[in-house]
């Protein structure tokens, strides 16, 4: 099975007009030949055609700032993208590490690595949605401790918190369901699906409105935080969701973190764990639920 490489001069050329903002073609250029990328003006346009078609990632020219920036409103999925470029990254980092020397890993502290179980079932599952086939495999159920083969149409691979998931179709059902690839065994490609995907490709549109994996029919709402000056830095290095923004507060020392979502389960988890440093001011209905659950933690530890 042939595997998928990136040039990395391409790798440069995003990453550093994403860090810069508004990079001229002069920079661009330098900035490749400081990394022993040496190209004409028009090598580096026909690497912006091929950022374009390859990753539909669109490099847009702004006259005003005399530079490119991405676009993201023209671009698809660009925070995805940039997951997948860190992937590649680390990839040819470790490759190319451990080529001149096992050692390498001695000098890296992976916090679990349970997490990567279930990470060879990843190509088999990425093929099957590309070539449009169904997948086959067996599925261990947590709940029931059991056992059972599946069929499914796949749909989308989705990771959250270092694990990976597949979104699919069951034979015969008409909603999404979710697969932990660590729990699947036995994997193959099956017979080319015949399944319309383009209703399902919609409930998949759930998750832009959840942290996480545990979607309802509920419709999003409007949640803000107090959070401390100290916490703020935190949300802003990693955000909780993508329609987080931080805005000024006029109580010295805290700001308001808000986001428009729907509050499911790990997004709750996710406000427990900021623990002092936030408070829930609204909804309040929203703000009840966190009470509630403190009440029950407190009460916990009252002997």
């Amino acid at each position: 099975m042939s595997k998928y490489h990136i040039s990395r001069r391409l790798q440069f050329v995003i990453q550093f007009i994403n860090d810069e903002k508004y990079a001229s073609k002069e920079r661009i250029l330098e900035f490749l030949t400081n990394k022993d990328f040496t190209v004409s003006p028009r090598t580096l346009e026909r690497d912006f055609e091929k950022i374009k078609s390859d990753f539909g990632i669109e490099l847009t020219y702004d006259k005003q700032h005399n530079g490119y920036y991405i676009d993201k409103e023209k671009s698809v999925k660009v925070e995805s993208f940039f997951k997948f470029l860190e992937l590649v990254t680390l990839t040819e980092v470790f490759s190319d590490g451990l080529k001149g020397s096992q050692k390498i890993l001695d000098y890296v502290s992976f916090d679990d690595s349970s997490n990567l179980k279930g990470i060879e079932n990843l190509e088999t599952i990425l093929l099957a949605i590309k070539q449009e086939c169904d997948l086959e495999f067996t599925h261990y159920n947590f709940h029931r401790n059991s056992y059972k083969v599946k069929v499914i149409t796949p749909i989308i691979l989705k990771e959250y918190i270092n694990r990976w998931y597949v979104i699919g179709v069951p034979e015969g059902a008409k909603e999404i369901r979710t697969f932990g690839i660590e729990r699947i065994s036995n994997i193959k490609l099956g017979k080319t699906s015949k399944l319309d995907k383009a209703p399902f490709l919609k409930q998949t549109k759930r998750f832009d409105n959840i942290v996480g994996l545990n979607y309802s029919q509920d419709k999003p709402e409007q949640i803000v935080l107090k959070i401390t000056d100290r916490h703020k830095k935190y949300l802003e290095s990693l955000p909780l969701h993508h329609s987080q923004t931080i805005t000024a507060c006029n109580e010295n020392g805290y700001w308001h973190a808000n986001y428009y979502l729907i509050p499911n389960y790990e997004f709750t988890i996710e406000i427990l764990k900021m623990s002092i440093e936030s408070e829930v001011l609204a909804p309040e209905s929203f703000r009840n639920v966190i009470k509630q659950h403190l009440k029950e933690i407190s009460n916990k530890y009252k002997n």
